[in-house]
């Protein structure tokens, strides 16, 4: 995990890179961002149903999601079905695994956009040549 300062310095020098683009690349740029990035607070209230896997899709992680999601039904089912247990077992473990991300959700999410923020850049810089 990156730190705060680490992602600011980052974020920074992207910025720097976006504003020598041309004017029709950064309108372009603008565009790409937006549709890309996310909002922290938005992936802090998924979190909360951590046991669906909701805040992994919308960072679009897929597969942590997919495994959220499957073991949350894992734990319906077992609850459901007497097993009360097993049920809280796995959410327990499911709880474990998200709680330090719920804890650094700015960062995760600063990262993401970062990430975004250059995959953005590049495909401007490829299609406007």
């Amino acid at each position: 995990m990156f730190s705060e300062k680490e992602l600011n310095l980052d974020e920074t020098e992207l910025r720097e890179l976006v504003a020598m683009l041309s004017e029709e690349q950064r309108a372009a740029y603008q565009r790409c961002e937006q549709a890309a990035i996310k909002r922290p607070t938005t992936y802090a209230a998924l979190n909360t149903l951590f046991f669906l896997g909701a805040q992994h899709f919308y960072l679009q992680r897929w597969m942590r999601g997919s495994i959220s999601l499957a073991l949350g039904l894992t734990v319906a089912f077992l609850l459901l079905n007497g097993q009360i247990l097993y049920g809280f077992a796995v959410l327990l473990a499911l709880a474990i695994v998200d709680i330090p991300q719920l804890l650094n959700y700015e960062h995760l999410v600063h990262a993401r956009n970062n990430n975004s923020m250059r995959q953005c850049l590049i495909r401007v810089k490829k299609s406007l040549r």
